[in-house]
């Protein structure tokens, strides 16, 4: 048993996270799981706990939803979710696929920089990648930003196959990691206010906003951004 006393699933060391992060990288969270899951690390255990409280209880209570951070043996109930054969493979395939993400890296932060220029007071996230069990593809929270690499495994990826239709593998490829990442965390800072009910033509222009914002500050057409083709 790994899980001591001095070691308990708790967010109340959710207080330097962003705020020690002078280093703006992606962290690999997806990393630090899998150590603990495959060597039964009580190090990395540790660091789920200690350097990761917020991510480690979003992955278990709301991506993975086994329970909760703080319930006895829950540390059991996460290495057994992972322990599975198809999370296993989903773990093999993503670190083989993404040994080094500095180009995301570069990218996300670029543009956060630019809407940071002309925005004191838009909130640049800690990032960070995980392995979600084909759940969400992107979890945002208070300055916050989560990447599931095992949804962007490429469209022709056989396992996305036998759980999606081919309109949604489509856009389950590496290169659609930063304009989703970088939609659903603008989404959250600049939400539709909420002092009125809204129409579906406010959400359509609304979404049309926050893709320009994107495809200016990436250089890029609206056509690319949004991930439609030509025709």
């Amino acid at each position: 048993v790994l899980l001591l006393s001095s070691c308990k699933w708790t967010s109340d060391s959710w207080f330097n996270e962003h705020e020690s992060n002078t280093e703006e990288k992606i962290h690999r969270y997806d990393r630090i799981v899998d150590e603990f899951v495959s060597l039964n690390s009580y190090s990395a255990l540790q660091r789920l706990n200690l350097e990761y409280p917020k991510p480690t209880r979003l992955l278990i209570e709301d991506v993975l939803g086994i329970g909760l951070v703080d319930d006895a043996r829950i540390e059991q109930r996460l290495r057994e979710y992972f322990m599975d054969s198809t999370m296993q493979v989903l773990l093999e395939d993503v670190h083989r696929k993404y040994a080094d993400m500095k180009a995301e890296e570069r990218e996300l932060y670029a543009v956060f920089h630019k809407i940071h220029a002309v925005d004191s007071t838009f909130s640049i996230p800690l990032i960070y990648t995980q392995i979600s069990g084909l759940n969400q593809s992107i979890v945002v929270g208070d300055s916050l930003l989560g990447i599931s690499l095992d949804k962007y495994l490429g469209k022709d990826y056989p396992l996305y196959k036998k759980y999606y239709y081919d309109w949604q593998y489509n856009k389950m490829d590496r290169s659609r990691i930063v304009p989703d990442a970088l939609y659903y965390y603008i989404s959250h800072e600049y939400p539709l206010p909420h002092d009125r009910v809204h129409t579906l033509l406010d959400y359509m222009v609304d979404y049309g906003k926050i893709h320009w914002v994107i495809a200016h500050c990436r250089g890029t057409s609206m056509t690319r951004e949004m991930g439609f083709d030509e025709e």
